[in-house]
């Protein structure tokens, strides 16, 4: 049991300490984490540029966006794009449909405690 709950403590410390650890400004290329469920505008191309408001849709908790453009600081929006989604039926946003995100919306590291708890979730409820 002692070498049990040492091999636990081994195991958690880095998962902590990176969950733990300073978020830095997001850049373009970086691949960020949704906070949690927002509702985000789905942006159209004019002319090459993404550019004009579509439609909404809703991003889930921890879907992984990279992001494309950064705004202004004045405006602190950026746009990014979903990748690796599980749901892709409205009113969810689509992979490859670039949407626009506000800084407290995304970070740049994952929810790993929301992460954990529901994949316990998941394996005691037997889906």
């Amino acid at each position: 049991m002692p070498i049990g709950l040492a091999v636990f403590a081994v195991l958690m410390v880095p998962i902590f300490l990176y969950s733990m650890g300073p978020d830095g400004p997001a850049k373009v290329g970086d691949v960020v984490f949704a906070t949690d469920r927002h509702r985000v505008r789905i942006m159209v191309f004019d002319d090459g540029e993404i550019g004009t408001y579509s439609a909404m849709c809703v991003l889930e908790p921890r879907v992984q966006l990279v992001v494309l453009q950064m705004s202004p600081p004045s405006e602190r929006t950026m746009i990014a794009e979903p990748v690796g989604l599980e749901k892709t039926n409205p009113p969810f946003c689509l992979p490859g449909k670039p949407v626009k995100v506000y800084p407290h919306q995304v970070t740049l590291q994952p929810d790993l405690w929301g992460g954990l708890r529901d994949t316990i979730l998941q394996f005691f409820s037997g889906r």
